[in-house]
């Protein structure tokens, strides 16, 4: 576990980066790069009048690890995805605490 969900951008470009951003979330959260899984999710934005260009959108599922591991792994998203869109194209990372409590794996409780 870290699950990151990303939308918002071409599978293309979420290959291309895929390897250096598990690799670096891995180091700068001393998690085996084994623990991270990444998923790719294909939507359409919609807003009044119709589909809207897309920005891309990390999605975090993670145990708490604080706010500057957090800043960490925003500005390294930043860094990575930054130089492959438009220039002034926003950039959403939302961190989404899992509690262990609240997780199971394999039917048992982690």
């Amino acid at each position: 576990m870290p699950h990151i969900r990303v939308r918002g951008l071409s599978i293309d470009v979420l290959e291309s980066v895929a390897d250096i951003l598990v690799e670096s979330m891995a180091e700068i959260t001393d998690t085996p790069t084994a623990q991270f899984t990444l998923e790719y999710q294909a939507v359409t934005y919609l807003t009044i009048g119709g589909a809207s260009p897309a920005y891309p959108f990390f999605e975090v599922l993670w145990f708490e690890r604080g706010e500057e591991v957090k800043r960490k792994i925003a500005l390294l998203v930043e860094d990575l995805i930054r130089p492959l869109i438009d220039s002034g194209q926003d950039i959403g990372v939302v961190f989404h605490d899992i509690q262990g409590k609240d997780y199971y794996e394999n039917g048992e409780h982690f």
